[in-house]
């Protein structure tokens, strides 16, 4: 019972979203945040979107580059992330995402690597070029396909979301206008 209460209360497992990053030569500002908690009390990681512009910030799914962070406060495995990412990649697109992405996600997807608190993942989503994934600032994988990089976030924000604390930060990113 210690061990699991050490566990809960560690000011160590936290990890950090910083309120800006440079990328491309833009800066993105930490527009919202939300913590993913699994099991009611096991911290997973923290999530922030981030915009060069917030107020131009309609939802995740809008045409404007973003950028998602997850900063990760325990061990993940990169399996979980190629596994889970295929699932609800299936249950979310439309068949003509399916047929244009499907493939494509599949095999970036197989990039994802363990994670341990402190890590943290940075997915650059810009429109009209793709996707791009770094791992503590190290580019891991891009994807050249500007009609695939909004629909890849039906991962985290599509009808079938991997946890209820994804709607709420997408209903934090809509309060802002």
């Amino acid at each position: 019972m210690v061990g699991i209460s050490l566990l809960i209360a560690s000011p160590l497992a936290r990890a950090k979203l910083e309120p800006s990053v440079r990328y491309q030569q833009t800066d993105y500002q930490l527009c919202a945040q939300q913590r993913v908690t699994k099991a009611l009390f096991f911290d997973v990681v923290d999530v922030g979107v981030y915009y060069p512009n917030c107020q131009q910030a309609e939802n995740v799914f809008d045409s404007q580059p973003k950028l998602l962070r997850f900063s990760y406060l325990r061990e993940v495995e990169g399996i979980q992330f190629n596994e889970g990412a295929d699932d609800f990649l299936e249950d979310n697109l439309t068949d003509v995402e399916k047929e244009t992405c499907l493939a494509a996600f599949k095999d970036f997807n197989t990039i994802y690597k363990d994670v341990a608190d402190g890590d943290y993942y940075d997915l650059f989503v810009t429109p009209d070029q793709g996707l791009n994934l770094r791992l503590n600032q190290s580019q891991l994988a891009e994807l050249n396909q500007a009609k695939c990089a909004t629909p890849y976030l039906n991962i985290w924000f599509g009808p079938e979301s991997m946890d209820d604390d994804f709607s709420e930060l997408q209903d934090k990113l809509k309060s802002l206008n």
